[in-house]
């Protein structure tokens, strides 16, 4: 059976939340950095959403 290894974060949860809060607010007035801004948001919650599936894995794991 393959070990569960948690995944760092190295970026601080509250530098995301500020730029996913100015993403979900409107435009930046920069398409470029809009696109970045939307993109940094799927990212964090594809990560949020990982780390919800390795913590119910870990409680079945644990109950054996």
């Amino acid at each position: 059976m393959a070990d569960i290894i948690p995944f760092p974060n190295p970026v601080s949860p509250l530098s995301m939340d500020t730029h996913d809060l100015q993403a979900a607010n409107g435009s930046s007035g920069d398409p470029e950095m809009d696109k970045m801004l939307q993109a940094r948001a799927r990212i964090r919650k594809v990560l949020d959403d990982l780390d919800s599936l390795n913590g119910r894995l870990s409680e079945l794991v644990a109950e054996g």
